[in-house]
């Protein structure tokens, strides 16, 4: 298990709880292998508390509707001050495009433990909001195999069974899972719910864009968020982002015309040929230059490795990471105590660039990046440069562990004893 505090140091409440609960080891998961499909494409509750501000708590209240019961207010204390709550709002995105069925075993089998190590904490379980989404915000014309033209999932809850073979026990008209104060919405174990919500398939867009599938759900990106997502976000509590993927995020702005398909389809194209390596081409630059598109010797034999390579912000084509982070803390009152992040993904090194034959007639091989990391079970993660660069950003309230883990048990029991130090002691 590999876990990696990452960016600046801060002396937040929540920064002391999980640096306590945390010990940084280095990232990385396993050995590099260009795999098949590296780089191609896929083949309404009322309100909660209000935050107090200045010089008294917030009241609490409680949120009904779509999510269910709102829990405890007040995150505004005295001048201004952040007081912990008992509150916190969790959210899982979950890639689900090819090739993610290994990963999504791994978190589904593990997540109890999260819950088991939580419950455990001083206090017992917390007022929990709990939600899950995918990476699927679609891409293009519609033409590229599962990605549609009209926003994938667009950020929205998922809150019926992911599988036939499960049932979610969520009360009828609930989009998310609470417990507050030991009042659920739900019938069972809470876990077994999670578990079957979170089967989110591998049919999705293999353009991820895990970052814009979190702010459109969140409301953060201008616009409200889904009717399905009302009522979920509470001033008061902590916001605690969980991101499982194996691929780097690609969310483009509106109108982007990056997955065109259409007019782009070789070499020498403006964009490349249709494979997810223009997120890399137009979304990374590594020591200041962009990833090359051409081999070197138009060899499919020939390998680049790169360094330094990092979000390419305002010159790529990509929605700038600065962006996100900047939606994000605009959340919370308090964001340097009320926002936590987790990215279980591939390590960003190394980051190294392969070539395979083209699928159609071109003037060379087309390029591929090969995975940073590859799991005993065969599963795989390619550098998520963009997402390690915004868990970066939340300081040592960013947390990075491997994808490619055997299990993710380790993880998400040092990730629930930093989420249980962060709240409120229990009176």
């Amino acid at each position: 298990m590999n876990i990696r505090m990452v960016g600046r140091l801060g002396v937040s409440a929540m920064s002391v709880a999980i640096l306590a609960a945390i010990l940084p080891v280095a990232a990385g998961c396993g050995s590099v292998a260009a795999g098949p499909d590296g780089g191609g494409t896929a083949g309404s509750g009322a309100t909660a508390g209000t935050t107090g501000s200045g010089g008294t708590t917030g009241s609490g209240g409680m949120a009904g509707g779509r999510g269910g019961a709102g829990g405890t207010g007040g995150s505004g204390g005295a001048a201004g001050m952040f007081t912990p709550t008992r509150d916190v709002d969790i959210l899982f995105m979950i890639d689900n495009s090819s090739s993610t069925e290994l990963l999504q075993e791994n978190l589904r089998n593990n997540f109890p433990t999260f819950m088991t190590t939580l419950q455990a904490s001083p206090g017992g379980l917390p007022n929990i909001h709990l939600a899950v989404i995918t990476s699927d915000m679609g891409a293009g014309d519609g033409s590229i195999a599962g990605c549609d033209m009209t926003g994938g999932q667009q950020g929205i809850f998922r809150y019926i069974p992911g599988a036939s073979s499960c049932t979610t026990g969520l009360m009828p008209n609930q989009t998310y899972i609470t417990n507050i104060g030991g009042v659920a919405n739900y019938t069972g174990n809470l876990a077994d719910v999670f578990s079957c919500i979170a089967r989110v398939g591998s049919s999705g867009c293999g353009f991820e864009q895990p970052l814009a599938a979190i702010v459109r759900a969140l409301g953060a990106d201008g616009k409200a968020p889904p009717a399905e997502n009302a009522g979920f976000l509470r001033p008061s509590a902590l916001l605690f982002i969980v991101i499982v993927t194996n691929e780097d995020d690609c969310s483009v702005p509106a109108g982007s015309g990056l997955f065109d398909v259409a007019s782009n389809t070789t070499l020498a194209s403006a964009l490349g040929p249709p494979a997810n390596f223009r997120c890399n081409e137009f979304g990374h630059l590594c020591n200041g230059m962009k990833p090359p598109r051409k081999a070197p010797n138009s060899s499919v034999s020939d390998m680049v490795t790169l360094t330094g390579c990092t979000s390419a912000e305002q010159s790529g084509m990509l929605t700038p990471v600065a962006t996100f982070v900047s939606q994000l803390r605009a959340l919370k009152q308090f964001p340097d105590d009320q926002i936590l992040i987790s990215a279980i993904v591939g390590p960003p090194t190394p980051y190294t660039v392969t070539w395979k034959n083209a699928p159609t007639t071109d003037t060379g091989p087309w390029p591929v990046i090969a995975h940073s990391c590859t799991s005993t079970d065969s599963s795989f993660a390619d550098p998520a440069v963009r997402v390690a660069n915004l868990v970066s950003a939340f300081g040592t309230n960013g947390l990075t562990s491997g994808v490619c883990d055997t299990s993710y048990a380790s993880t998400f029991d040092k990730l629930a004893q930093a989420l249980g130090r962060a709240l409120e002691p229990p009176h």
